[in-house]
């Protein structure tokens, strides 16, 4: 009987033992979980900055490398320059970065519409509000209520609680889940769209290679010796729906290697020649750019980051970065 009693000790100690362990394991293996996971974490910052500094280098490098290229071009950009068509990519330390140039003129300036109102404006054939629905009507995009998106573009911008027919102000937004306002100013950049009533990611898409967002409100020319085919209806725009999208992609189609020298040279092809004079608007076109657009890849111990730097050009041949947004 006692043996058997010291038998039953033993066997709850033996148990009581095996669970003390288990249970220290059990802490042991949270522990070295928490110093795994806080380690990584930091090695993530760690990364995460030194990308950030990168970036930071992209954009100094990529406005240094655009500004010794336009005092050599006189300030003139064409389609098939190296820095238009090749991506520039080098090695960093712990990773690589790459540098993709386009020029970022050739587009309806989404803040030209901040100009616009619903009521007193002016309703001319080039006012802002009538450029940017024959812009839609010339892309020919489908499932898109032109008039409607106007408006609501409009109300986003102007400082007044009236909306337009279709558009949308604060009374609408404060509706929604989470409420919100409009913004009252010109549009910061275009995921600044995602925001607007009417607006979907499917819309964005399709207007993604038409529209823009620039710090000024005004309309800057476009530079014929970069257009692209898909950029036609721009080019439609310029005279003033006098010339077809598929006669401006021939236009497009006949650029001679380096461009054309002046506006004049390309006004004289025999289908731009045949543009009454009172249609066409000289001033939206120009063999300089206004803007340049550079996309920053950068992939450092296994980050990947994406940046969007928007750079103005001045008429003297200066650069300087107006945006820089990391994507994704």
């Amino acid at each position: 009987m006692r043996y058997q009693r010291k038998q039953n000790e033993r066997g709850v100690a033996l148990v009581t033992v095996l669970m003390i362990v288990a249970a220290m394991s059990t802490v042991a293996v949270m522990l070295s979980s928490a110093v795994l996971s806080s380690t990584n974490r930091a090695r993530a910052l760690d990364a995460g900055a030194q990308a950030d500094w990168f970036a930071t280098g992209a954009e100094q490098f990529a406005g240094t490398a655009l500004e010794e290229l336009l005092s050599a071009t006189g300030a003139a950009l064409f389609a098939d320059m190296p820095l238009l068509t090749q991506p520039i990519s080098f090695n960093v330390e712990g990773g690589r970065l790459a540098l993709t140039v386009e020029d970022a003129s050739n587009c309806f300036n989404l803040n030209t519409l901040s100009n616009a109102r619903h009521d007193g404006e002016e309703v001319t054939a080039q006012s802002p509000s009538t450029d940017f629905l024959n812009l839609l009507e010339y892309a020919e995009l489908e499932g898109i209520d032109s008039e409607r998106l106007a408006s609501a573009l409009i109300d986003w911008m102007d400082p007044d609680q009236a909306p337009g027919l279709g558009g949308a102000e604060d009374s609408y937004y404060r509706s929604l889940t989470p409420p919100y306002r409009t913004a009252g100013q010109p549009f910061a950049n275009l995921t600044e769209l995602y925001a607007v009533r009417h607006v979907t990611p499917e819309l964005v898409d399709k207007l993604r290679p038409l529209v823009c967002v620039h710090e000024t409100v005004g309309f800057n020319a476009l530079n014929i010796n970069t257009l692209t085919e898909a950029e036609a209806p721009m080019l439609a725009l310029a005279m003033s729906g006098a010339l077809r999208v598929d006669t401006a992609r021939d236009v497009i189609f006949q650029r001679p290697p380096g461009g054309w020298e002046s506006v004049g040279e390309m006004m004289e092809l025999p289908e731009m020649a045949q543009v009454a004079p009172d249609r066409r608007r000289m001033d939206m076109l120009s063999v300089n750019s206004s803007h340049i657009g550079v996309t920053a890849v950068i992939e450092y111990r296994g980050l990947r980051r994406t940046y969007e730097i928007l750079y103005a050009l001045d008429k003297s041949g200066g650069v300087h970065a107006v945006r820089k947004e990391r994507k994704g």
